[in-house]
């Protein structure tokens, strides 16, 4: 659900924190997947922070605020952003790229994230 006030998103970032804290260890196990971690933590973190996510609200492919697996042009070779945002009214003018990883990755590795560094 989209939080519409800010107390909503305080409120529901909060529970994500305490749900990822009730069973951290397992989070945080190599056998958690990126995908796990992006449907129980990562999209509903975006959503509390009024991102529509899962097009809930925006149902036209062609003007949607948040697009996952988009293709990157990173040096010639194309990739894939985990996440890409955009605004109103140009959806193709991408504002911020967000690449997930599971909880267990350590984020020190460029090339886990290279894909965020290069912007069209």
């Amino acid at each position: 659900m989209i939080a519409h006030t800010f107390d909503e998103a305080f409120s529901q970032v909060q529970q994500l924190v305490h749900a990822f804290r009730e069973s951290e260890a397992q989070f945080l196990s190599p056998s958690y997947s990126e995908q796990a971690a992006r449907e129980d933590f990562i999209n509903r973190f975006w959503m509390a922070l009024g991102w529509d996510v899962t097009h809930e609200i925006q149902k036209n492919p062609y003007e949607r605020e948040v697009t996952v697996e988009k293709n990157v042009n990173v040096e010639g070779r194309g990739k894939r952003a985990d996440y890409s945002f955009a605004v109103a009214p140009n959806y193709r003018d991408v504002r911020f790229f967000v690449e997930a990883k599971k909880p267990s990755r350590q984020i020190d590795n460029a090339q886990d994230y290279f894909q965020t560094a290069v912007l069209d």
